[in-house]
């Protein structure tokens, strides 16, 4: 006896097989290996993170936490401020990893974990209606959004009206601003924080950014950014520089990612 398939269900089958490998592009299997074999290496980043985390204080005992993996780089310490924290990825894997990582200490806390496996980015209007007292994190996702479209204009387009849609409301990101080589040639740079504000609207090379309370062009800022890194090569612009409204103060954290292969990070807080 045969049973046919739905196609629907064939559809769905599929897409879970993918998203299990790579998860859009942006995580999946390969992810949580690299992540696992990495931790030592991004000890410092990590750290760092917890740093910025630790003086984020929001007065909303519940988290819409977006995009978080595994939570390979959040400090539990931060995630256990909420009673509630609904987990929102696309990655089949991140209730198990994300408990196995955060779980049982949240649990012996009493917080509540809800996860949903959603493309929580396209739905966030839907999100924010459904839960109208929730504070938002963005959890190294937004940098990817690009990757995810192929089109890094209409991700900067999508990404910039992202302060507007939460207007009103406690959250933050941690985000994927630039990324490449470094030259194998020089010691590894250090892994040293720095405040970044944008000051204006202004086009990306005409825009003024204050960096360390010094102020630059956009195009120079980037620049003084890469040199940091000993960056060699062509480096990616992940499209976030619009993520937060001119004024809002940021903090940059360089990320190991690979060997001779950096990140630099932007984290920052938004309140109502």
């Amino acid at each position: 006896m045969f049973v046919k398939t739905d196609f629907a269900d064939k559809t769905r089958w599929a897409t879970w097989i993918k998203d299990l490998a790579n998860a859009g592009g942006t995580g999946g299997l390969n992810w949580h290996v690299h992540a696992a074999r990495s931790l030592q290496r991004w000890l410092p980043t990590r750290e760092h993170i917890a740093s910025f985390l630790a003086n984020i204080h929001p007065e909303q005992k519940h988290l819409l936490l977006i995009g978080c993996s595994a939570g390979w780089m959040l400090p539990t310490p931060w995630l256990s401020r909420f009673e509630r924290i609904d987990v929102y990825d696309i990655d089949p894997l991140v209730p198990f990893l994300f408990g196995l990582r955060h779980g049982r200490s949240l649990q012996t806390q009493s917080v509540q974990l809800h996860y949903h496996r959603s493309d929580a980015i396209a739905g966030l209007p839907v999100l924010l209606k459904q839960h109208p007292e929730a504070c938002v994190w963005f959890d190294n996702v937004l940098g990817q959004v690009g990757v995810r479209l192929g089109d890094e204009e209409i991700a900067e387009r999508q990404l910039s009206q992202l302060k507007h849609l939460l207007a009103g409301r406690a959250w933050g990101s941690l985000h994927d601003m630039y990324s490449g080589g470094t030259d194998a040639d020089m010691a590894s740079p250090a892994v040293e924080c720095c405040h970044w504000v944008r000051m204006d609207d202004a086009a990306e090379e005409s825009s003024k950014v204050q960096v360390n309370q010094q102020t630059f062009l956009h195009p120079e800022a980037a620049q003084w950014l890469l040199t940091r890194l000993n960056a060699k090569g062509v480096w990616h612009d992940h499209a976030t520089r619009t993520v937060f409204a001119p004024g809002t103060q940021t903090t940059l954290i360089p990320w190991a990612f690979k060997p001779h292969y950096w990140h630099w990070l932007q984290a920052g807080w938004v309140k109502p």
